[in-house]
């Protein structure tokens, strides 16, 4: 790459966050845009303030946990269904790796939620800095991927049984043809 591809770029860039940033000068623009955003998203997400209470959250986290606006937003996180998101690992996440990172992508966490059972959630999260001020927020993303681990899981076990069942016919040829036990 050029110099000269590296100055288009890095100037492309500059002109449309002023684009950015001169068409949301009005905050409550701004704080439309962004709840369109987490609303739009088809995953539950959260918007968190720095001492994580719930700012915001998408309608995909209201229907798919089963809350209500009212008793999820100004909430501390741990504390939103009776204590259903006080979880271990989602502790570690928000306060240890995302101050030190920043950022985290992919974190598998398991819990058992009620009304919904056994679940595995990946988790993404991101802190977010503000030019003006020292607050930040931290966006967090969920997918249920349960499902998707379990038949993970079913296609290991059957490939593991494949290959068992394939070595036992290399080394016993003569058992594998026998299906319904000893012949009387």
């Amino acid at each position: 790459m050029s110099c000269e591809t590296d100055w288009w770029r890095r100037d492309t860039k500059v002109k449309s966050a002023n684009m950015f940033r001169k068409q949301f000068i009005d905050v409550r623009d701004a704080c439309a845009l962004a709840q369109g955003i987490v609303d739009t998203v088809r995953e539950p997400v959260l918007v968190l303030d720095q001492d994580l209470r719930v700012i915001a959250a998408s309608r995909f986290f209201y229907s798919s946990f089963k809350v209500k606006p009212e008793d999820t937003q100004g909430r501390l996180l741990y504390t939103l269904g009776d204590g259903q998101w006080d979880i271990p690992k989602l502790r570690v996440l928000l306060e240890k790796i995302i101050p030190e990172h920043g950022v985290m992508e992919d974190y598998e966490v398991e819990h058992e939620f009620p009304g919904l059972g056994h679940r595995t959630m990946c988790l993404n999260a991101r802190q977010v800095f503000y030019e003006v001020g020292e607050h930040t927020n931290i966006l967090l993303s969920m997918q249920d991927v349960t499902e998707r681990r379990v038949l993970e899981r079913d296609k290991d076990e059957l490939l593991r049984h494949k290959s068992a069942s394939s070595m036992m016919s290399r080394h016993f040829p003569k058992c594998s043809s026998h299906t319904n036990g000893p012949k009387e």
